[in-house]
């Protein structure tokens, strides 16, 4: 587990960090980050809460620390994009996004606490996310790039929220990947439009 860059000086501490991110990544997906305080986590790690606050993180800190995870671990399954294999940009990102709605759904309690609690990050954790969001974003770019679209930055952007409104579907009605995309398909089509 790589942590994002905490100055810790000893290797006990950043072990100790590991092992409180990985129990608040538990609690969280188990009962929801609202549910779930420092004390708790720190009762669980067995160590006192005032010894989590000197590891350098609060709780908005550790679901920030937990979602930097599981965005690594969705990152480090992206194939890039191949321009022998896709006939068009649609059917490439289509493609693509149901992947990523598959794994999404595999940890659907994070990333809904991550959703709804994320305004609560620092803009030290925003733009790690952010970096993160880019390195997803890729593959989309490189095959808008491929098959030589305009304004790439902005259709991910728009696409990125379309899988949001999507992924929306799996949160609020436990819907499969293939649901999420079809709910996406009409608006994907029309910001895909030369």
């Amino acid at each position: 587990m790589e942590l994002s860059q905490h100055p810790l000086k000893s290797q006990k501490a950043q072990e100790r960090l590991a092992q409180v991110i990985k129990i608040a990544h538990q609690l969280f997906a188990s009962r929801g980050y609202e549910d779930v305080g420092v004390r708790e986590i720190a009762k669980e790690a067995g160590i006192s809460p005032m010894q989590v606050y000197r590891l350098g993180v609060d709780k908005h800190d550790l679901l920030a620390e937990v979602i930097l995870i599981v965005n690594q671990e969705l990152i480090d399954g992206i194939e890039p994009f191949k321009n022998t294999s896709h006939r068009s940009a649609l059917a490439f990102i289509e493609q693509y996004l149901l992947h990523v709605y598959e794994q999404d759904i595999r940890i659907k309690s994070i990333r809904k606490e991550g959703a709804a609690f994320g305004w609560k990050w620092s803009g030290k954790y925003e733009a790690l996310i952010i970096d993160q969001l880019m390195q997803i974003l890729k593959p989309i770019a490189d095959a808008l790039a491929h098959f030589k679209y305009d304004e790439i930055d902005a259709r991910c952007y728009a696409i990125w929220s379309l899988y949001y409104v999507g992924y929306r579907n799996a949160v609020m009605n436990n819907a499969d990947a293939d649901a999420c995309l079809i709910a996406i398909k009409p608006s994907l089509a029309i910001c895909l439009k030369r």
